[in-house]
């Protein structure tokens, strides 16, 4: 009873449905067609129904074991990890197409003469068993093409929800990482300037609210990720003393542009975090930049990079960046750095995708 009901279950299932739909059409369209050529060769209407009439019950003939074999003997017996089904789906089908296929065989050795050695009727056994035992193994084959592509399917949905789940961890890492370092720049105004500490605190709610609430989606507008930049540039630009030289260039020419959010805040960051000494010159030049669909991010700053025992966000920044460039533009961005003469170096070019 429970088999029955598991075969009910498989045969009754909307894919399988839509499978039995498309091998019903395809019978349908086979006979039609041959009959088709039937009467336009022979140009006669009579000879054309008489060769549907045949054709139908030939092919209905294979058409029922290659269904048996698809819905039922392969899932239930060949695809089992048995020997002994295996063995059992060989000889079922062995008796099944003989027993199918007696009527067929007895008109066709009805009509020939008793003659000693009947060889027409032996061809036509041996082509008809292999004709039926390509249905066997053309169900096998079809069987498989659909399994391997509902794995691969399945695999890629599986592999999506994996990516998925480390982009959202990754950005939300991004947040406590961003606020540690604001806050640890903010704190020391408050000795050096208690006036723009204030200011640095409203600055701070607004980013915090970008980054919070607006970058949410997959993607934002270039624009809106600028606007960001600019201001983090500004708060940073309180605590910074007089020998520090910053500069910004931001020149887009399709304001429609997305792109994933915070991807060049960490650069910017490690700008304001390496790049400025208390008692030397110090520069700070950080550009963006669009022209015929490719954003190029560049940062250049003097390098001082803090000691080991400053623990001033350290360790997940950069490494979280390539992550996020490598999940969401895998072969469409590139990265260039380098130290030289104690200057920093980094260059982000990013080909977003069309919409």
């Amino acid at each position: 009873m429970k088999i029955l009901e598991e075969i009910k279950k498989l045969c009754l299932s909307r894919y399988n449905l839509s499978v039995l739909g498309a091998q019903v059409g395809i019978y349908a369209l086979l006979v039609s067609i041959w009959s088709l050529v039937i009467m336009l060769l022979e140009h006669d209407v009579n000879a054309a129904k008489e060769s549907m009439r045949v054709n139908a019950f030939v092919l209905f003939l294979l058409l029922i074991v290659f269904m048996a074999n698809f819905y039922l003997l392969v899932p239930y017996l060949f695809e089992a990890k048995s020997k002994l089904k295996h063995w059992a789906f060989w000889v079922i089908n062995l008796l099944f197409i003989i027993l199918w296929n007696h009527h067929i065989f007895s008109i066709y050795n009805d009509d020939l003469p008793n003659a000693p050695i009947r060889i027409g009727f032996y061809q036509f056994g041996v082509i008809w068993m292999i004709l039926n035992y390509a249905m066997v193994v053309a169900a096998i084959f079809v069987r498989y093409y659909i399994r391997h592509n509902t794995l691969r399917r399945q695999l890629r949905e599986e592999k999506q929800k994996m990516t998925e789940a480390e982009l959202a961890w990754l950005k939300n890492q991004l947040n406590p990482h961003f606020l540690f370092n604001t806050l640890n720049n903010i704190s020391s105004l408050t000795q050096i300037s208690p006036n723009n500490a204030q200011k640095a605190i409203g600055q701070l709610s607004e980013l915090l609210r970008y980054a919070l609430y607006e970058t949410q989606p997959k993607e934002v507008s270039l624009n809106g990720e600028i606007a960001f930049i600019k201001n983090y540039i500004n708060l940073m630009t309180l605590r910074s003393g007089s020998n520090v030289e910053i500069k910004s260039q931001f020149i887009i020419h399709n304001s429609q542009l997305l792109i994933a959010p915070l991807v060049f805040l960490t650069p910017v960051e490690n700008a304001f975090k390496h790049g400025i000494s208390a008692n030397k010159p110090s520069f700070i030049h950080i550009s963006i930049t669009e022209d015929n669909g490719k954003i190029v991010f560049l940062c250049e700053n003097s390098n001082y990079p803090k000691n080991d025992t400053d623990k001033s966000g350290k360790g997940i920044g950069l490494e979280n960046m390539y992550r996020r460039l490598e999940l969401i533009y895998p072969g469409r961005y590139q990265i260039e750095q380098r130290i030289s003469q104690q200057t920093y170096h980094i260059k982000i070019t990013i080909k977003p995708y069309k919409r």
